[in-house]
C-alpha cells in the first residue's frame, strides 16, 4: 500500500468544522444579528466563540427547484472559500438567498461575498444582541 504521508492538504477546503449545520446555530444568528441586505442575498455575521471562520447558507424553495437551489449552495460555498481570508477571525457568516438569487451568476455571487467581507473587515460586525 502506498503511504499518504507526503500528500499535501487541499487548499480552499471546506471542512465539517467550518460549516454551520445545526438549526439552533442558524436561529441564534437570525435572533442576535442585524441583517445586511444586497439585491439578491441577506447576510448575517457574528463572532464565533471557537475563533474559526464558519459559513452556512439557506436557499428556500421559493427560489426554485432543487437543481437551482443546489447550484446556488455550491456557488455560495465556493465564494466563501475564495473570500474566507478577508473575513475577520472568528466570523460566523450566514447567507440567505432571496427569490431573485436564482438568476445570479458566479461572478455576481463572488462580488457580493467580497463586498461583505470588506465591509466586515473595515466596519466590524453589525450590532448583535448578546
Amino acid at each position: 500500500m502506498a503511504s499518504h504521508a507526503c500528500v499535501t492538504p487541499r487548499t480552499g477546503s471546506f471542512r465539517k468544522e467550518d460549516r454551520v449545520r445545526k438549526r439552533h446555530e442558524f436561529l441564534e444568528s437570525y435572533r442576535r444579528c442585524k441583517p445586511m441586505h444586497t439585491a439578491h442575498l441577506v447576510f448575517y455575521a457574528r463572532p464565533d466563540e471557537g475563533g474559526r471562520r464558519r459559513f452556512g447558507c439557506t436557499v428556500p424553495k421559493k427560489v426554485g427547484k432543487a437543481v437551482t437551489r443546489n447550484r446556488l449552495k455550491r456557488l455560495f460555498r465556493e465564494a466563501f472559500r475564495k473570500t474566507r481570508e478577508a473575513l475577520p477571525e472568528g466570523c460566523v457568516l450566514i447567507v440567505n438567498a432571496k427569490r431573485s438569487a436564482a438568476e445570479m451568476e458566479h461572478q455576481e455571487i463572488l462580488e457580493a461575498f467580497q463586498k461583505i467581507s470588506t465591509r466586515l473587515a473595515e466596519e466590524g460586525y453589525p450590532p448583535c444582541e448578546p
